[in-house]
């Protein structure tokens, strides 16, 4: 810690010192203000750099490299005490409000970070020590109180503008990290550039006959677009120094405006102002944009190398049905590369892929996906792969409001779906109606709740006034419209979903979708059951309905509960009238 407290003091008072006498000797006669104050920026850059409990070695060595500096420059003097404590209080008071508001890493990271930087740097500390020093000014040597503000004021702003940004760049190793990164053609680009800034600035600080002071100001924003911050900073800093030298010697448009010395020297401080404050937001917006950009490359690149590594293809395709992009096993599970994929349309593609694109095709004119993106499922068995059976998971991609295309992943579930046809080729069915016994529908259910991570939902179905079908017309009708209901029932449902029997006149169905289809699904059955008779002998036509309950299962429910869920619905839908479908909330 003493080291580094060493260290940073040492810094501050030969960096004071060193810029403070240059400053003073050729920006200065001697007596009155250098028209350009650098100094004050190597000690606010240690204070924005080292911690607080630092300061006061940072500032001790920075008031002693200004009295010794100014008694060098300009001879003894008791007032130059007071102005290094104005000088080290305008410096604390502009490091206390940056990074009261601006965290230490992100001072020049944003353009609300710079502005803030401009307001309490460049505004409002040197402001108050304007207004402190040309008061103790005019007390000591009788000097115009508001000529000395504006002197003082435009002298230190323009040196804490111009330079803390460089030495901040220069401090913290964002050069040396580009030079060691950067390769031999940005190299040449950005020594180019600035070779070509400083030949340019040179000749139009050269000549006072054609005004050219754009021309500069249009290359350093030329390098803010190059090279982000870092190419302004030092672009500033060449304008700043050639085009300061060359008007302290009388030459160029700025020494040859008809004016006294003192408004030329205001209007090139206004000139290098407007430079940093125009070049270095735009250079901030360009380097936000470029580590964004390397941000979403590695992110691209790592999800590229997750899905290579996967077993689940991804393929993305545009509001038209043209596939952009492929990704993954798209060889081994459809018998197409992901290159032959890209650039096809749906129509073309589905001469490949089959069901997968048609019912892509289908959605690409109905786009019934439901307001926030829903997903569809759907599995098939590709034409130039018939052995595999593949899931496909279709979802909609928005932009705001509008619809900007589909993703579509694609994974090998033939094991799984050998297995289920297994289970269900093996399970006992109900003997009366045909479908799944509940021992067998409770196995599906179990195994459906380990797999969560995708739609499934549950809907128990009642066959209304059963007991009244059985009383009236006997138990032979009664089966007879049991057996009819399940028929209709299976009809409606998917070859996908499993129908079963839980017992008398309860049936259910394990569906794997989303609660929205499992709803549309139920509403299909119930207006199947109840458009015709369910049994119909001789003169006895028995018209009856079903009630449904239906939920969706979720992770960290079990079995038991979903069934409970769905009966508390179907309850709800009896006691509110029948023949319906109730979802549960």
């Amino acid at each position: 810690m003493l080291e580094r407290r060493a260290d940073a003091a040492i810094i501050a008072a030969v960096g004071y010192f060193v810029l403070a006498t240059i400053a003073i000797q050729l920006t200065s006669n001697g007596y009155d203000i250098a028209t350009i104050w650098p100094a004050d920026a190597i000690i606010l850059v240690l204070l924005l750099r080292e911690p607080r409990a630092n300061w006061g070695w940072v500032l001790a060595a920075g008031w002693a490299a200004n009295l010794a500096a100014n008694t060098v420059a300009r001879g003894w003097s008791p007032v130059l005490v007071t102005y290094g404590v104005i000088n080290m209080g305008q410096t604390l008071l502009a490091a206390w409000l940056v990074l009261r508001h601006t965290p230490r890493s992100e001072i020049f990271a944003s353009n609300r970070a710079i502005w803030r930087f401009v307001l309490y740097a460049g505004g409002v500390a040197v402001l108050i020590a304007a207004l402190i020093g040309s008061a103790v000014t005019a007390l000591a040597f009788g000097a115009p109180f508001l000529v000395s503000v504006g002197n003082w004021y435009f002298s230190n702003a323009l040196g804490l503008l111009v330079l803390t940004p460089f030495l901040c760049a220069l401090f913290d190793g964002s050069y040396v990290r580009w030079l060691r990164f950067a390769n031999r053609r940005e190299m040449w680009s950005a020594l180019g550039g600035y070779g070509l800034l400083l030949l340019t600035t040179a000749a139009v600080f050269a000549q006072s006959f054609v005004p050219l002071l754009f021309l500069p100001m249009c290359l350093v924003t030329y390098l803010s677009f190059r090279l982000g911050r870092l190419g302004t900073k030092l672009g500033v800093m060449l304008v700043a120094f050639t085009g300061l030298a060359a008007t302290l010697v009388g030459q160029g448009p700025v020494a040859g405006m008809p004016v006294s010395a003192q408004l030329q020297t205001l209007f090139f401080q206004l000139y290098l102002g407007a430079l940093l404050l125009t070049c270095l937001p735009v250079a901030s917006l360009v380097t936000s944009r470029r580590h964004m950009a390397i941000r979403l490359a590695e992110r691209e690149e790592a999800l590229r190398q997750v899905l290579e590594s996967a077993a689940t293809a991804c393929l993305g395709f545009d509001s038209s049905g043209q596939c952009k992009w492929a990704t993954g096993p798209v060889q081994a599970l459809l018998g197409i590369s992901a290159e032959e994929m890209i650039g096809r349309s749906c129509e073309t593609v589905s001469l490949q892929v089959h069901d997968l694109m048609e019912e892509l095709g289908t959605a690409c004119g109905s786009q019934d996906f439901g307001p926030q993106g829903a997903t569809r499922l759907i599995e098939f068995s590709p034409m130039r792969r018939p052995a595999l059976v593949l899931e496909g998971t279709i979802g909609l991609l928005r932009q705001g409001r509008a619809h900007s295309g589909w993703v579509v992943t694609l994974r090998d579930v033939t094991e799984r779906r050998a297995l289920d046809l297994a289970l269900i080729g093996r399970s006992e069915t109900d003997r009366l109606t045909g479908v799944c016994a509940r021992e067998s529908f409770l196995v599906h259910l179990d195994r459906a709740m380990e797999d969560v991570g995708r739609p499934i939902s549950l809907a128990l179905v009642d066959l209304d006034s059963f007991h009244t079908i059985n009383d009236e017309h006997g138990l032979v009708v009664g089966d007879a419209a049991l057996v009819e209901v399940a028929r209709r029932i299976k009809r409606n449902a998917r070859d996908t979903d499993v129908v079963a029997r839980l017992g008398a006149d309860q049936f259910a169905l394990l569906l794997r979708c989303d609660i929205l289809t499992a709803r549309s699904i139920c509403e299909r059955i119930a207006e199947a059951v109840r458009q015709s008779p369910v049994c119909q002998a001789g003169d006895v036509a028995v018209l009856s309905s079903v009630s449904c309950g239906v939920v969706q299962l979720r992770s960290g429910m079990t079995p038991e509960d979903a069934q409970g869920i769905a009966d508390t619905a179907l309850q709800e839908m009896k006691q509110s009238g029948r023949n319906g479908v109730r979802v549960a909330a």
